[in-house]
């Protein structure tokens, strides 16, 4: 009796301690991925672009809650916005030894959550962005496809997990763009997707509408990069401005107001959409809250809009710009910009200047600094018309950006083929933008016949643009047959964002026909 009393505590014992001992490890597994309260504020004020607020809320979970990994993670967060928007080479150097840091302490995490691919995928991620800024392109392909197995499986693993969507969207985009002929590297880097699966994803997680707090905190991203998608691939004028309300009505996309990543976008979408006096009003009126770390690219995109309104005052802001910013993108952009303003107030010898400087300052890296660096080259005076036509026409104000190209004979300001080319194509865009289709197709075709063979960009967004329009008709073999005029043309000036449209497009028609 005694004998059996004593095994049965005994037993009882063990048991205790087994059930301790899990419910222990069950606990200490669980607090590695606790996206608690403080976590979620530390988020907001990263999108908020507050990242001292940031760092000391994180000091504080990291001292408090030791094993969470969260913090690791958000960590990483502020050096991808800092090295993504300010573009410094020095702080690069300095910043990118984090990223081997962290990855190390995040492996050390349960394998079983969620979370675990989820954090690796993101950092690679952003470091991957972050490189091919800095023009470490290898390192950066490699971090991509080690990201996208990651979301891969994790997709597999937890198919309910949310949060995942934004990377995979993020990356099926980026596969769906990828050229034709090069499909093959991809697949061999076990890369797939499509722009239309990617754009789903981005939705689901925009869309989401339940109770959980940590799916609802990534709302902004997906807003965020479905606002850049639909104005720069998805041409979707409509839905870019549903996104505007979306940022001013949604209760938890209107934490984010004064963000600077918000402004960014919002002015983004309402130049690419013609509203150029909303871009004005908001720029203008914007002061960044006490503690917001700066986002000089703001003083560009206001430097711009005055510009499009013919108001040299855009000189300002554009000189602001140059001055502050210490990164690599934008700086030939500018002093183009800068030229023109000097040229609509009659001074040649600025404009010669300036043009200077954007051959010798800056990279010729994105499409708006290799355009700038070709008018270097040409070393031509733009014609005051069609320059001032193509302002206006960026600002919106389509009837004066008309009444500019047809109010002045043509021998004033034509005078080579490359300016024929550039009016009937500013008349196409022009007659395109105030509905009127049948003019629009006559000279987007006038100007693909005569500049097909030119190195400037204006024959292959003709073609882009009458794919749009044919698919809006729903005539989609032709739309086929511009779309893959515009990818196959060599031109010098903003190739890549135009094959990326012209990609999209095809992309859009592939799923039509399935």
């Amino acid at each position: 009796m005694f004998s059996n009393n004593v095994k049965t505590k005994a037993l009882y014992r063990s048991r205790f301690f087994l059930i301790s001992a899990f419910v222990f490890i069950s606990a200490s597994l669980f607090s590695q991925y606790d996206f608690n309260d403080r976590c979620q504020d530390t988020y907001r004020e990263i999108l908020n672009f507050r990242f001292d607020e940031a760092s000391n809320l994180l000091q504080t979970e990291s001292e408090q809650h030791p094993d969470n990994l969260i913090p690791v993670c958000l960590e990483n967060y502020i050096d991808f916005f800092t090295l993504f928007t300010g573009e410094d080479r020095v702080v690069f150097e300095t910043l990118k030894r984090n990223k081997s840091i962290r990855i190390n302490h995040l492996e050390s995490g349960d394998k079983d959550s969620p979370y675990y691919r989820f954090c690796l995928a993101g950092v690679n991620l952003q470091w991957a962005f972050i490189r091919l800024k800095f023009g470490e392109y290898t390192t950066a392909a490699f971090e991509i496809r080690r990201a996208y197995l990651l979301l891969k499986e994790n997709k597999e693993r937890f198919p309910d997990f949310l949060p995942n969507e934004i990377g995979l969207g993020i990356l099926h985009i980026i596969v769906g763009l990828i050229p034709d002929q090069y499909k093959w590297l991809a697949s061999l880097a076990g890369l797939e997707g499509t722009v239309t699966e990617g754009v789903l994803e981005l939705k689901n997680v925009l869309n989401y509408s339940d109770d959980n707090p940590v799916y609802s905190l990534f709302k902004p991203d997906a807003c965020f990069y479905l606002a850049f998608i639909d104005i720069n691939l998805e041409n979707n004028r409509d839905e870019s401005l549903s996104l505007i309300r979306m940022f001013d009505q949604d209760p938890i996309l209107q934490h984010y107001s004064q963000s600077p990543l918000i402004i960014y976008a919002k002015s983004s979408i309402f130049m690419k959409t013609g509203k150029n006096d909303e871009v004005i009003t908001l720029l203008s009126s914007y002061t960044p809250p006490s503690g917001t770390h700066p986002f000089i690219f703001l003083n560009y995109l206001e430097g711009l809009a005055r510009l499009n309104n013919l108001d040299t005052s855009a000189i300002t802001y554009l000189n602001r710009f140059v001055n502050e910013f210490t990164g690599i993108n934008y700086i030939k952009s500018c002093y183009q910009k800068l030229a023109w303003a000097y040229l609509l107030k009659g001074d040649t010898t600025r404009y010669f200047q300036e043009i200077q400087k954007a051959g010798a300052m800056g990279n010729a890296i994105v499409d708006e600094d290799k355009q700038a660096h070709s008018e270097y080259n040409v070393g031509i005076i733009p014609a005051i018309p069609l320059l001032k036509s193509r302002l206006l026409f960026d600002g919106g104000y389509y009837s004066e950006a008309l009444i500019m190209l047809l109010s002045t004979p043509l021998d004033r300001y034509v005078r080579s083929r490359k300016d024929l080319t550039e009016y009937t194509y500013r008349l196409g865009r022009i007659y395109h933008a105030s509905g009127n289709l049948p003019k629009a197709i006559q000279y987007y075709s006038s100007t693909i016949t005569n500049g097909r063979n030119l190195p400037h960009y204006f024959a292959a967004n003709a073609a882009l643009n009458l794919g749009w329009i044919y698919e809006g008709q729903e005539n989609y073999i032709a739309a086929d047959t511009n779309y893959r005029l515009c990818a196959s043309m060599k031109y010098d000036e903003y190739e890549n964002s135009l094959r990326q449209k012209a990609k999209a497009g095809l992309s859009r028609l592939k799923k039509i026909g399935d």
